[in-house]
């Protein structure tokens, strides 16, 4: 198996310190179908630091033997949403969805309309927008291992119109991707592309984009890589900027480097560092960044219900070191209960309980432990209700 990608490194410990918590916020997800078929989604938030609160209510039903599909959508916002689609009715893989949005308070209303059809060498998609006064044509096939598509825009106001067209390749081999597209409005045509070259794992790439109206070529990036089994290598040039990263992995132990250096600057503006250790159920992580942040932290899966973790960080210039304890406990297969505190004693704590199928509470809060008299203290509450 692959390592993971170098932002993944820590992901087990992220998890346990921040999954499953949620402050000043109190949710209510609603979901539920009625006998007759119609589905009902019901979302209200109320967030106590902005003191914001938003909802939604969302109906679709769905009529199978006609092939049609209601959505009906409001929210606080009094936007109104009715889409109304028809799949393989006219003809087999042709599509209609016509999509309406009306905001009452303004009289302003917006409507589209989208004409499709899908067959095994052929996709055709028409889109009419009138709030953008926008026609749009799509054309794909695909012969063999060569994708070609085309698309054609027409839009605009009463004073000014804009015709735009494009068109698209691909083509797919067992050691090359290749493509390429030329775009065409009144100031000329634009062209771009890629083309990605493999062999016994090692890769390399080049992407562009040319404008000829302006004999500029606006997009030059390279990249090169190497994959095997237990290891991904990969670099890339975009412009200016240098940037990649490398993760290593052998035995279980693992070792990731991240840079991105500027080259107009001469300058080195990422510079990162990490290694870790990845057993059954414990997790070693170290890194530093920037040669003026180090940290670390220790993932351990007790038993089938308790996961804990640390986390440990210090920073040049600072005579403080940071660090963290957490901990998530599976009570019983409905419940989960979560704890976590920090050295500046903040303590915060979640409980998810399934309160019966399709029915979920989470309740956390963030407690100030230094001072308990002094306020602060956040709480958040989250019901997902699912029949």
């Amino acid at each position: 198996m692959a390592p993971p990608k170098f932002s993944d490194l820590n992901k087990q410990v992220s998890d346990i310190f921040n999954k499953g918590y949620f402050f000043n916020v109190f949710k209510l997800d609603v979901k539920t179908r009625t006998a007759n078929g119609v589905n009902f989604n019901v979302v209200g938030e109320h967030n106590t630091e902005t003191a914001q609160t938003t909802g939604s209510l969302e109906t679709k039903y769905v009529v199978p033997e006609y092939g049609l599909t209601f959505l009906e959508k409001w929210n606080t916002n009094n936007l109104l949403k009715c889409e109304i689609t028809a799949d393989n009715q006219l003809a087999q893989g042709f599509k209609v969805v016509f999509d309406a949005t009306l905001i009452p308070n303004t009289g302003n209303s917006y409507e589209k309309i989208h004409f499709g059809m899908k067959t095994r060498l052929l996709s055709l998609d028409i889109i009419s927008q009138s709030y953008t006064a926008k026609l749009q044509i799509r054309v794909r096939t695909q012969v063999n291992k060569l994708r070609l598509t085309g698309s054609y825009t027409h839009s605009g106001n009463d004073r000014y119109w804009k015709k735009t067209a494009e068109l698209r390749t691909a083509y797919t081999h067992d050691k090359a991707h290749v493509e390429t597209n030329v775009a065409f409005d009144s100031a000329g045509p634009i062209l771009n592309g890629a083309v990605v070259l493999g062999h016994q794992g090692w890769l390399a790439g080049y992407q562009y984009v040319f404008n000829t109206a302006r004999s500029a070529l606006t997009k030059n990036n390279f990249a090169v890589g190497f994959r095997a089994k237990d290891f991904t290598l990969y670099a890339n040039i975009a412009g200016p900027i240098l940037n990649g990263a490398v993760v290593l992995g052998h035995q279980g132990w693992l070792a990731g480097y991240q840079y991105v250096f500027n080259t107009a600057r001469s300058a080195l503006t990422k510079n990162n560092f990490a290694v870790g250790f990845r057993a059954k159920d414990f997790t070693l992580y170290a890194n530093m960044n920037d040669s003026n942040e180090v940290g670390g932290s220790v993932y351990q899966r007790i038993n089938d219900r308790l996961e804990t973790g640390v986390q440990l960080a210090w920073t040049a210039g600072s005579n403080q070191t940071r660090f963290a304890l957490a901990s998530k406990y599976q009570l019983d297969a409905q419940t989960v209960v979560s704890a976590k505190v920090n050295n500046i004693c903040q303590v915060g704590l979640s409980f998810a309980q399934v309160l019966r199928p399709g029915v979920k509470l989470t309740l956390s809060a963030l407690f100030e432990a230094k001072n308990l008299n002094a306020g602060g203290h956040k709480v958040g509450l989250g019901l997902e209700l699912d029949a």
